[in-house]
């Protein structure tokens, strides 16, 4: 009898509990499977693994090749990574893909660096497109141009009958031709708006052609908005291209509430066009003060996606330093005097930013001038005054000077700072601009990191793309640990070197501190068990090439919740 219940024991188990286990096995086959790499997940620890499995739209596994391998079913692909690094997705956490349609699809005059380039390309255009009405681009460098701008003569040679508006390469400024002032009834008399600058001609007092800041809305409404259809057209040639320099998550720094270009993410995200996670920032318009924000609240309840959503609240501090429009505390050098723009009255200020605090907004600041930063800051800190703390996660971004003592501030303050390590370089516009408008000192002691990540401050860095082309994030790791040109060799040309970063900061500033920056650090940013695939394979090791290198690298495949989005074609691996 005893023998008879053993056997029968052992025939449950074989047949019961075996075929359990191969059950469970099934369950856990992997879609994905990538061994055999070098995984530096940015966890906690920075920890390097060899394999992971994803499963859906989330990594299942993350280990060593041994253990992965109870995850490869018979449907499962597996990927040899034949030693390649891999990195969570770059998350890009100030940009504007919005502006992507006038990028891809209108007069492009990045690059052009003679009028008669920019008009031999704007004849190009207006051959190309015989019915068009008017025409409009973006690109033009302040570094080409007096200090007053390009002048409206040099357009009005190609046309005066088609209505011209052209923004320049930084967004904060526009040249226009004379059939566009005509349009939009500007003379000599136009009164300027507050916070923008009409240039005008000195000997006959008649406007030039370029409108900085807010005097560019003057001619808004001479063009018609674009359509749905145009700002996806425009969505997508970003994702495409975003997505080839391994860009998974993105914030768009500058939306118009109900508008178009809300309408348009929103479409995409219903009809599963998206192939990027998108996070936004509403537009605060510095002239309506509090009665904006139950519209903004409203706006911000319509777009609640899992990849899109506009929780942020963008406002503008002051300009930039090309248009003397930057606030500072010690007055330009060529502008004897001038301490540039604040574009809000402080009292307005500390109302809307208490308001958008008290109603959850994360207050998304641009500020370029020292003094503005301080602005910002004091701001913030009134606003927790009459609020109470709260894990706002505020953030300033551009920061190309800086006071010492406000460093620390963001710490005190929770605030994130959002750099564009890209522009960490002597170029064309710190020799033209920088140095002649803010003086040698000041020059050489813009864009600080180090001294963001010394005090415990979150850095999450970002492209401000389109001022920023192209918007690979290679290219801003390497310049933010060089600080120089990319192909540059010459010692003298670091700028400020003292606040060069290490690679392991450079990569968390694109991946876990931009996640936590855009309250994602529980989805993304890290190579963890449990969080969205979204990760990028890349040709060659940062750790083991020459910073002066890192440009040089490239993606060759980007995973977006566990699918692959992109696969450069030069991509060799083994799959089972």
């Amino acid at each position: 009898m005893k023998n008879l219940l053993n056997n029968l024991f052992v025939i449950i188990f074989v047949a019961v509990l075996l075929p359990g286990c191969t059950n469970q096995q099934k369950l856990n086959s992997a879609d994905f499977v990538l061994m055999n790499g070098v995984i530096y997940t940015v966890d906690s620890v920075s920890s390097i693994k060899q394999a992971v499995a994803i499963t859906g739209r989330k990594f299942v596994f993350v280990g060593s090749n041994s253990e992965v391998k109870a995850f490869i079913g018979e449907q499962t692909k597996v990927i040899d990574l034949q030693e390649k690094l891999v990195l969570p997705g770059f998350i890009d956490s100030h940009c504007h893909v919005i502006s992507s349609y006038r990028y891809f699809f209108e007069v492009n005059l990045y690059g052009l660096k003679t009028t008669e380039e920019i008009q031999n390309k704007i004849r190009e255009y207006i051959a190309a497109n015989k019915d068009a009405k008017y025409v409009k681009g973006r690109g033009w460098s302040n570094t080409d141009f007096p200090k007053t701008g390009p002048d409206k003569k040099i357009l009005d040679e190609v046309s005066t009958e088609l209505p011209m508006s052209f923004s320049s390469e930084d967004g904060h400024s526009r040249w226009v031709n004379s059939k566009t002032l005509e349009i939009a009834n500007i003379t000599k008399k136009t009164i300027t708006p507050d916070g923008g600058i009409i240039e005008h001609d000195k000997k006959t007092g008649e406007p030039t052609g370029t409108l900085r800041e807010n005097a560019a809305d003057l001619v808004s409404k001479v063009f018609p908005d674009y359509s749905v259809d145009q700002l996806i057209t425009g969505i997508k040639a970003y994702q495409k291209m975003a997505l080839a320099f391994g860009i998974t998550t993105a914030h768009d720094a500058y939306l118009d509430s109900w508008s178009n270009e809300i309408t348009a993410f929103r479409k995409m995200e219903k009809e599963n066009m998206l192939s990027i996670r998108f996070r936004a920032s509403l537009y605060v318009d510095s002239e309506k003060e509090t009665e904006q924000i139950n519209l903004l609240v409203k706006e911000r309840n319509r777009n609640t996606g899992e990849l899109f959503k506009t929780n942020g609240a963008k406002i503008f501090i002051d300009g930039v330093v090309e248009g003397g429009t930057a606030y500072l505390k010690q007055p330009y050098k060529h502008l004897p005097g001038s301490y540039g723009k604040l574009l809000w009255k402080i009292d307005d200020l500390n109302k809307v930013c208490s308001e958008l605090d008290k109603n959850k907004f994360q207050i998304h600041v641009h500020s370029i001038g020292d003094a503005a930063t301080s602005v910002a800051l004091d701001v913030f800190a009134y606003a927790e005054k009459i609020n109470g703390k709260r894990e706002s996660r505020n953030m300033i971004t551009h920061l190309q000077l800086v006071s010492p003592d406000d460093i620390l501030r963001f710490k005190e303050l929770g605030v994130a700072a959002i750099p564009q390590p890209y522009w960490f370089q002597k170029d064309d516009y710190y020799y033209n601009i920088q140095v002649p408008y803010l003086g040698q000192q000041r020059a050489g002691e813009e864009y600080p990191m180090k001294s963001f990540f010394d005090a415990g401050v979150v850095v999450a860095s970002s492209s401000d793309y389109p001022v920023t082309i192209p918007c690979n994030p290679l290219r801003a790791i390497q310049i933010g640990i060089t600080r120089e040109k990319i192909g540059e060799t010459n010692p003298s040309e670091v700028l400020w070197g003292d606040e060069k970063v290490t690679l392991k900061q450079m990569i968390r500033s694109f991946t876990i501190n931009g996640a936590y920056a855009n309250f994602l650090e529980n989805s993304t940013g890290s190579i963890e068990k449990g969080k969205s695939a979204d990760i990028i394979i890349l040709n060659k090791n940062l750790f083991e090439v020459p910073p002066a290198e890192i440009s040089t690298a490239k993606v060759l495949t980007t995973f977006f919740r566990g699918k692959e989005v992109y696969v450069d074609s030069s991509m060799a691996v083994s799959s089972k």
